[in-house]
């Protein structure tokens, strides 16, 4: 699969509160002000095929972080293609933003 650049995204996915107060703490993102699901997509271009699914991670789990424990999956030649939440990560290609003015 070396001969892709491979697509990489997340998504949040809103769940029922839960009842237990630690609970609670554990699924809450102050982004979506909700309890939710956090699910990870990695897709060929186009978005032909999915290649890897990660379903139901704590909602306020960053994407970076998702996205490194299922990295050891691929070979290190593998190339991503995310958004500006893969930053950082030397496998993955992420936008840059044209500067202001520019």
């Amino acid at each position: 699969m070396t001969e892709y650049e491979l697509i990489v995204d997340s998504a949040e996915q809103v769940r029922e509160r839960p009842l237990d107060y630690h609970q609670q703490k554990i699924f809450y993102s102050g982004k979506k002000k909700n309890h939710t699901f956090k699910n990870q997509f990695i897709v060929l271009p186009k978005g032909e095929d999915i290649v890897d699914v990660v379903v139901g991670k704590p909602g306020p789990k960053s994407d970076i972080n998702i996205c490194r424990e299922r990295l050891a999956k691929f070979d290190d030649k593998q190339r991503l293609s995310g958004d500006k939440a893969y930053l950082g990560e030397q496998q993955i290609r992420t936008p840059h933003k044209k500067p202001k003015n520019g």
